[in-house]
C-alpha cells in the first residue's frame, strides 16, 4: 500500500506542478487534439453513419492514435486497460481473457473497419492480430448494439479504424525496445529431448521485448494504397505467489478425493496388491469422490511454487489496402491482412503440466494464422443516397506443434459474411439505415468429440433498419429493429430505441436496446478433459438457448470550453445467460454449458476531461459495478471483476525550439478488492514419498477468496523533431507491483519494465 500511495503522490506532483503550467508559459502549446475539437470528431460505430461526438445518440469513447503514441503502448489490451474503467485482462489457460464492466468476452464484439474477426476462444479473440501502429482510432461503445452489429453484442463494441494515407507519400517506420521481464534460461524443465532441443526451447522463453512497424502509402487524389508490415516478440515470464491464499468452503462444497484401486494380478492369476487406475489420457490417477465436509470451512492454502505462466510469443501481421474513386458516384475498395504467431510457454505452471503426471512427452507451443480479404463497392446515385455492397472472409487457424517437427491442428475458425448496407437521408431531420447481411460460420477444433475433420457450421441471415430523427436542433431519436434467423435457432427480433436532448451546455441521453447472443459452436459441440488432479471435463450442451440482455442506460454530459464531464447509469438485465455447471457422473466431475434464467448487472462510469491550462490535459474515469444473478452454486465464473476501478491520464506538451516538441505522459490505473470463486485443489504429495499413491490426499471444491486492489502507473517523455523523427522513453508499472495471491483472478502485469521507441515520418504533400 505505501507503494501504491508513493506512486499515487509522484505521478500528480509530476504532473500538475506550478512550474509546468504557469500564466507566463508561453511555451506551452495545446495538442492537436484539443477538447473542443475532440467533441467534433467524426464517429461511426454508434449507428454506421458518420456522427460527431456530440451528435452520438450514446455517449462514445475514442482512443487516437496519438494517445496510443504518447503512452508508449505496445498492445491493444495495455490501451484499453489505461483509457477505460472496468477493463480487465487475466491470464487463462489460452491467453488473454477480458472482463468488461464485469462481463466477459463473449459479450464484447470486437470490429476491425465494422467487420468481425474469426478465431475467438472464450469470446477472445487473439489480440495480437491487432497492431497498434496501424491503428487510427479506437471507438468504443458501451452496451448493447445488437440491432446493428448482431450477436455478441450485448456488453460494448471496441471499432478499431484503420489508418488511410491523407498526403501524397507517406512513409512511417517505428522500432520499440523494452527491458526483459524475466530471465528463464535456467529453467528446470522436463521431458527426453536433446541438449540441442533444451537450449531452442530456452531461448524461445527468453524472446526481446521487440516491435518493429514499417507503413509505405501513397494518395494521388483517386487512388489510395498503404502497405504495413508490423514485428512483434515478447518474453516469457512466471507470476509467483508470496502470500497464503485463504479460501472458504461452504457447508458440503469440500469433497476428499482418493484414488480408484484396481487389483494387481500375479503370474498365477491371483490377487497380490491393489493400485490406483491410471487414465491413459493424461497419465494421471482416476479419482471417486469420498467424504464430504458438512460444515463451512476455511483452508490456508500456501503459494504453489509453480506459479502462473504468462506466454512469451513471436508474431508478424502483414497488410495491403487500395482505395479508388472511380467517380463521383462510385467507390471501390479491396484489402487483405496476413497474421502469424508462434506462442512459447513454461512446462510445470499452474496452467500446464499436472504434478502427478507423467511429465515425459515433447516440448510443445502453439501457433496460429490468419488472413482476411475485403472487397467494398459504394455507390452514391446522389448526395442524399448511399449504398455499400461488402464481402469479407476471414479465416484463423490455431495448431499445437513440437520441437520434433509434429504438428497437430487444434482450431480452425472461418467467417463468410457478404453485406448490403443503404443509407437515405429523408429530408432535413431523418436519416435510414438499411442493412441485409449473411454471416456464415463454420469451425473444426480438436476438442469435438467426433474428432477435427467433423465440421461443425452456423448460418444467420439478417435484416435491419433503423431511423435516425431529429425533431429540432435540441431534441433527436434513434429507433432500429434487426430480425435474424439462424438455422439452428429460428428467428430472434432485436428492437432498440434511443433519446438526445440538449439543454445549452447539458446533454441527456436516455437508451435502451435488447441485445442477443447465440451459443458458440464450441458451447454446443465441446467436449475438454481439464489438465489438473481428478477427471474434470468441461462439456458444451447441444440444447443450448440463445441468451438476450435488456439494456437501459441513461446518462447527463457537460460540456464547456476546455472541460467535458459525464454520469452514467446503467443496468442490463440477462435471460437464459450461458453459465457453466458441475455435477458429478461416477468418478467424473461435469462442468456442463447451461443456461441461468436470470442474471442482473449494472453500475456508474463517471467520466471527466479538462483541459487546465494550455497545453495541459488530464482525464479521469471511474465505474462501479454490481451483479446478481440466480445460478445454483454449482455455476462457474472463470473470471471475476472488480467492483471498483478507475483510471487517471495527464497529458502535457510544450516547445523546446523551433522544430521540437515535447510531451510528457502518465497514466494511473486502480483495481479495487474484490471476492471471487474458484475450483481449483488441494494437493498433498506426502503420499507418493514411497512411489505409492494410495494414501494421496486430494480435495475438490469450489471455494471463496479475496483479491487485493492495487495500483499501476505507468510514464513517458516523447520528442518530437520537426515532424519527421521520434524519440520516447517509459516506464510501465513505476511501483513494480506483483500480486502476492496468484490464480486466474490475478493481474498479469509484468514487473517494473522500461522501454525506449524511436520512429520516422515522411509525409510528401500534393
Amino acid at each position: 500500500m505505501k507503494k501504491a500511495l508513493l506512486c499515487t503522490v509522484l505521478f500528480l506532483s509530476g504532473v500538475t506542478g506550478r512550474g509546468f503550467c504557469t500564466p507566463g508559459n508561453e511555451d506551452a502549446v495545446p495538442r492537436k487534439d484539443t477538447l473542443s475539437v475532440e467533441m467534433q470528431d467524426v464517429v461511426v460505430t454508434a449507428t454506421r453513419t458518420p456522427l460527431t461526438l456530440k451528435q452520438t445518440p450514446v455517449i462514445t469513447r475514442i482512443i487516437t492514435a496519438r494517445d496510443l503514441e504518447s503512452r508508449g503502448v505496445a498492445t491493444i489490451q495495455e490501451a484499453l486497460e489505461n483509457e477505460l474503467a472496468g477493463v480487465e485482462f487475466h491470464q487463462a489457460g489460452y491467453g488473454s481473457s477480458l472482463s468488461f464492466q464485469g462481463l466477459d468476452a463473449r459479450y464484447v464484439l470486437f470490429l476491425v473497419d465494422g467487420e468481425r474477426m474469426a478465431g475467438e476462444t472464450y469470446g477472445n479473440v487473439d489480440y495480437a492480430r491487432l497492431p497498434i501502429a496501424n491503428i487510427e482510432r479506437i471507438e468504443i461503445v458501451r452496451g448493447a448494439s445488437s440491432v446493428l452489429y448482431g450477436s455478441n453484442a450485448m456488453g460494448a463494441i471496441v471499432n478499431i479504424i484503420t489508418k488511410m494515407p491523407k498526403q501524397r507519400v507517406e512513409v512511417n517506420a517505428s522500432m520499440r525496445y523494452g527491458t526483459p521481464y524475466q530471465k528463464n534460461g535456467d529453467e528446470t524443465l522436463g521431458g527426453t529431448n536433446t541438449d540441442r532441443d533444451i537450449h531452442t526451447y530456452r531461448n524461445k522463453l527468453d524472446l526481446p521485448n521487440l516491435k518493429g512497424d514499417l507503413s509505405v502509402g501513397f494518395n494521388t487524389g483517386k487512388l489510395k494504397s498503404l502497405t504495413t508490415f508490423s514485428y512483434r516478440s515478447v518474453d516469457a515470464y512466471k507470476l509467483v505467489g508470496t502470500k497464503d491464499e485463504v479460501r472458504h468452503y461452504a457447508a458440503g462444497e469440500l469433497k476428499k478425493m482418493t484414488p480408484k484401486m484396481v487389483p494387481v494380478i500375479g503370474p498365477g492369476g491371483n490377487v497380490v496388491g491393489m493400485r490406483p487406475e491410471m487414465d491413459p489420457s493424461t497419465g494421471m490417477p482416476v479419482f471417486v469422490v469420498g467424504s464430504t465436509n458438512l460444515n463451512d470451512t476455511t483452508v490456508i492454502v500456501p503459494p504453489d511454487d509453480r506459479g502462473l505462466s504468462v506466454s512469451g510469443w513471436r508474431d508478424i501481421n502483414v497488410g495491403q489496402r487500395f482505395d479508388y474513386v472511380l467517380s463521383e458516384k462510385f467507390r471501390f475498395e479491396l484489402s487483405g491482412n496476413y497474421f502469424n504467431k508462434h506462442r512459447y510457454d513454461f512446462n510445470g505452471s499452474i496452467l500446464d503440466e499436472n504434478p502427478l503426471s507423467n511429465n515425459s512427452k515433447p516440448w510443445t507451443f502453439e501457433s496460429y494464422e490468419g488472413y482476411n480479404v475485403k472487397a467494398l463497392m459504394e455507390h452514391s446515385p446522389n448526395e442524399n443516397n448511399k449504398v455499400y455492397l461488402s464481402f469479407i472472409r476471414d479465416e484463423y487457424f490455431r495448431r499445437q506443434d513440437s520441437l520434433s517437427g509434429v504438428t497437430l491442428p487444434k482450431q480452425n475458425h472461418i467467417y463468410n459474411m457478404p453485406r448490403l448496407l443503404w443509407t437515405l437521408k429523408a429530408g432535413e431531420y431523418n436519416r435510414l439505415t438499411t442493412g441485409l447481411e449473411l454471416i456464415n460460420e463454420q469451425l473444426h477444433f480438436d476438442l469435438n468429440p467426433l474428432g477435427y475433420d467433423d465440421l461443425k457450421s452456423m448460418n444467420t441471415g439478417s435484416l435491419y433498419v433503423q431511423d435516425e430523427i431529429r425533431t429540432q436542433k435540441a431534441l433527436s431519436f434513434t429507433v432500429g429493429v434487426r430480425a435474424d434467423w439462424n438455422n439452428r435457432f429460428g428467428w430472434h427480433v432485436t428492437p432498440k430505441a434511443s433519446i438526445k436532448y440538449n439543454i445549452g451546455k447539458f446533454t441527456i441521453r436516455g437508451n435502451y436496446a435488447n441485445g442477443y447472443r447465440n451459443p458458440s459452436l464450441k458451447e454446443l459441440y465441446m467436449e475438454f478433459q481439464v489438465p489438473m488432479q481428478g477427471q474434470t471435463y468441461i462439456r458444451g450442451n447441444a440444447n443450448l438457448k440463445p441468451e438476450t440482455n435488456h439494456y437501459l442506460s441513461l446518462a447527463g454530459e457537460f460540456t464547456t470550453s476546455g472541460f467535458n464531464m459525464s454520469a452514467t447509469l446503467y443496468n442490463s438485465y440477462f435471460r437464459n445467460k450461458i453459465d457453466v455447471r458441475g455435477h458429478m457422473e461416477e468418478t467424473k466431475t461435469i462442468l456442463q454449458y447451461e443456461n441461468v434464467r436470470r442474471s442482473e448487472m449494472g453500475g456508474l462510469e463517471l467520466l471527466a476531461r479538462w483541459r487546465i491550462c494550455k497545453g495541459l490535459f488530464v482525464r479521469a474515469d471511474y465505474n462501479y459495478l454490481f451483479q446478481i444473478d440466480d445460478a445454483s452454486q454449482e455455476s462457474t465464473q472463470y473470471i471475476y471483476p472488480s467492483p471498483h476501478t478507475a483510471t487517471f491520464q495527464a497529458d502535457y506538451s510544450f516547445s523546446a525550439s523551433p522544430g521540437c516538441r515535447i510531451n510528457l505522459n502518465a497514466t494511473l490505473r486502480y483495481v479495487g478488492a474484490k471476492t471471487y470463486e474458484d475450483f481449483m485443489p488441494i494437493v498433498n504429495l506426502s503420499g507418493m514419498g514411497s512411489g505409492s499413491m494410495k494414501d494421496l490426499k486430494f480435495w475438490m471444491g469450489s471455494y471463496s477468496a479475496r483479491q487485493q486492489g492495487y495500483v499501476i502507473c505507468n510514464a513517458a517523455v516523447n520528442f518530437d523533431f520537426k515532424d519527421m523523427f521520434g524519440l520516447s522513453l517509459g516506464v510501465d508499472n513505476i511501483g513494480n507491483y506483483r500480486p502476492k495471491v496468484v490464480n486466474f483472478n490475478s493481474a498479469t502485469t509484468p514487473r517494473r519494465n522500461m522501454f525506449v521507441r524511436i520512429s520516422y515520418a515522411f509525409a510528401s504533400k500534393r
